[in-house]
């Protein structure tokens, strides 16, 4: 092969390096200045009749539902991974500051029973801090695993969260104190996207779940703990357990109850606390002032009760139940008894899990529906119980929170 001399070849290369060259042409862009990956949800419109936000827990959204016009406007992600499976279990709202709180359970899903999924999580929950006005995240905070209620405070100034940790439970049959349970107690108003402080956690009992709040500050916290057969008394600014209020004169062990209260829902008058105890299938009160339970003062249900509604006097009690499906009012007003009844047809509303009321005429409730296919939220009338709107949402709704019209 024929060989070039070196000579040749640098002096070609100077050859080239004298030709023309094209201008440079500089580019110059002004600093970018926005957030990486910036959260673009649309704005959210609150319709005149008001907004519900639903919390779907399997599909890991907010359904929103326009409440004047019965029906379901959109719905939007919630939760922290992308991909995998958050869980949004409960809701609460602060409508004066314009957040709303969500509690993120990391579900397992196949648990044995029906509410075993959120009751076996292996992952730390979550709260998040959410903008009403768009739903984007201001701000979370990791608390213990599998969250059931979450509750805000009456003066919007503490956040508080219940642990409905079965697994714990199970793994420590013979250590009451490792088996039982916390709650997280919070100041929201610290809740960052990064940084948030870490929640006081108070030592309460076996899979507390329902949780209400003294008014208006909260000082006082009333816990239906499941395991335990009993309601917790906790005072969360000394941060311990006052008592354990048993629910019947003859509970169960603790990590085996008879009873099983999953809801604690505080009357308007803030006097009397409502236990929906799933496993005797009965609604049991709690008197605040004297923290005793009348055992004469029993409302069987049939099937086994969750979250109730009060009426705004406080003297009747809407209940829905779950195996048979349907929705029992209570009259308080002299005795516990039961005078009005619903029973859903099958698909008209599959697991009926919480009960709210909206204006004077209807109740709301909340259908879990299979934990397969979408739920369902109903508004019937106060009067006769009859369906006005149904709307189908999410894969297992279990919350439900309303934002009034005209609110942001």
């Amino acid at each position: 092969m024929k060989r070039c001399p070196v000579l040749l070849l640098v002096a070609a290369a100077i050859a080239a390096g004298c030709a023309e060259e094209d201008p440079e042409i500089l580019h110059e862009y002004d600093p970018f200045t926005g957030s990486a990956y910036p959260d673009q949800r649309e704005p959210i419109d609150v319709p005149p009749g008001g907004l519900a936000l639903v919390t779907d827990s399997l599909s890991d959204t907010l359904s929103l539902l326009d409440l004047g016009a019965g029906e379901r406007m959109g719905s939007a992600p919630v939760g922290r991974d992308p991909v995998g499976l958050d869980g949004p279990h409960h809701i609460a709202l602060d409508r004066a500051g314009g957040f709303a709180y969500v509690a993120l359970s990391y579900p397992v899903l196949g648990g044995a029973g029906p509410h075993a999924g959120h009751g076996s999580s292996v992952q730390p929950g979550y709260a998040q801090k959410l903008a009403l006005g768009d739903l984007r995240v201001l701000g979370q905070v990791r608390v213990d695993e599998s969250p059931g209620d979450i509750v805000l405070s009456d003066d919007g100034a503490r956040l508080v969260l219940s642990h409905f940790d079965l697994r714990r439970s199970l793994e420590n049959p013979g250590d009451l104190d490792k088996a039982r349970a916390t709650l997280a107690v919070l100041d929201p108003r610290t809740l960052a996207a990064v940084g948030s402080p870490a929640p006081a956690r108070i030592s309460t009992c076996v899979a507390p779940h329902g949780v209400a709040l003294s008014r208006p500050d909260g000082a006082l916290a009333f816990v239906a703990c499941y395991g335990e057969d009993s309601v917790a008394v906790v005072d969360l600014d000394a941060g311990e357990v006052l008592e354990r209020v048993p629910v019947s004169p003859a509970p169960g062990a603790p990590g085996d109850p008879s009873y099983g209260p999953y809801s604690a829902i505080l009357s308007p008058d803030a006097a009397t606390l409502a236990l929906g105890n799933t496993l005797s299938k009965d609604v049991r009160f709690l008197d605040v002032a004297s923290r005793t339970i009348d055992p004469e003062r029993v409302a069987p249900t049939i099937g086994a009760p969750f979250f109730p509604a009060w009426s705004e006097d406080g003297a009747t009690l809407y209940v829905p139940t779950q195996a048979p499906d349907a929705i029992v009012v209570l009259d308080l007003a002299a005795d516990v008894q039961e005078i009005a009844r619903r029973d859903f047809l099958a698909g008209e509303c599959v697991a009926p899990h919480l009960v709210e009321r909206y204006g004077a005429d209807t109740l709301l409730v909340v259908c879990e529906g299979d934990h397969a296919q979408p739920g369902r939220v109903l508004w019937l009338d106060r009067a006769t119980l009859e369906t006005d709107h149904a709307a189908d949402v999410g894969v297992y709704p279990d919350g439900l929170a309303i934002v009034p019209g005209g609110a942001p």
